[in-house]
């Protein structure tokens, strides 16, 4: 398994939240895309498995917790492109008031967090 990934997992439900800075979430995307069948990337607060399989994009939470998303290389190419546009738009728009940029890719959201703002007085 690589090293840690700034990136954490947040679950409501059936719903998830991969979200991390722009530096981690592009990072991931590019060893998503490198890996072979199974990758297993840890995170802040778990693990991210993507299994390449056939078929659509499938999101579920196993045990650790682990977050894993099978589907054929098409269906995941989904995931990894919402990865690298998430971290393009919060890099465009570092200071931005408004929700944070983010791309639903199934039950799974990926949201970039900025930098917290210095607080002037």
């Amino acid at each position: 398994m690589d090293d840690q990934l700034a990136c954490r997992l947040r679950v409501a439900g059936d719903v998830f939240d991969l979200a991390g800075p722009a530096e981690a979430l592009r990072d991931l995307a590019a060893r998503l895309r490198a890996a072979g069948d199974v990758h297993e990337q840890r995170i802040l607060n778990g693990a991210f498995v993507q299994r390449r399989t056939g078929g659509p994009v499938t999101v579920a939470l196993r045990g650790g917790p682990a977050l894993e998303v099978t589907g054929s290389d098409e269906a995941l190419a989904a995931l990894w492109d919402a990865l690298e546009v998430v971290a393009a738009e919060a890099d465009a728009t570092p200071d931005a008031d408004g929700p944070a940029p983010h791309r639903h890719v199934e039950a799974l959201t990926v949201t970039a967090e900025r930098p917290a703002a210095e607080l002037v007085i």
